[in-house]
C-alpha cells in the first residue's frame, strides 16, 4: 500500500476578542459537492513538515505572514488503496492579511469563531484538531 504524509493546519487569529480559525470550502469530489474544510496538503520529498507547512499555505491562501507553533495532532487513514498518515499543527496568521486563493482547489475561505468552525467542518479528524486550539 502507498503512503503519502500530508499536513494540517489549524489557521488562527487572536486579532479580536475571540480567536479567529480560517476554513476553506473544497469540493469533495467523492460526495461530489462542497465542503468546509481545513488547509492540508502533501508534503513533498526531501521537505520537513513546516517547510511542507509553509509552501501549501502559501500555494492555497497566499498568507506569507504565518508562525507555525507546533504539531498538535495527528491522524491516519486509507482512502482508494492509499494510506494517508496526517500531522496537524497550530498556525498563528493575521486575519488582516489579503487571501488570494487558489482557485483550482478552494472554492472560497472565511475566519470564523473556534465554536462556528466546529459546527461547519465535515470530518471529526478536522474538528478534533480545532479542539487543540485553546
Amino acid at each position: 500500500m502507498r503512503v503519502r504524509h500530508e499536513v494540517q493546519a489549524v489557521i488562527f487569529d487572536e486579532a479580536t476578542s475571540s480567536k479567529q480559525v480560517l476554513i476553506l470550502k473544497k469540493i469533495d469530489f467523492s460526495a461530489k459537492r462542497y465542503r468546509w474544510r481545513l488547509l492540508k496538503g502533501g508534503v513533498n520529498d526531501g521537505e520537513t513538515e513546516t517547510e511542507a507547512m509553509h509552501r501549501e499555505i502559501f500555494e492555497e491562501t497566499g498568507l506569507k505572514n504565518v508562525k507555525i507553533l507546533g504539531k498538535v495532532h495527528s491522524y491516519e487513514f486509507v482512502f482508494k488503496s492509499v494510506r494517508h498518515i496526517v500531522s496537524g499543527y497550530l498556525v498563528k496568521a493575521d486575519s488582516k492579511e489579503p487571501i488570494k486563493l487558489q482557485k483550482s482547489e478552494v472554492a472560497d475561505c472565511l475566519w470564523t469563531t473556534k465554536e462556528n468552525a466546529l459546527q461547519m467542518l465535515h470530518w471529526n479528524n478536522e474538528r478534533d484538531a480545532v479542539r487543540q486550539l485553546k
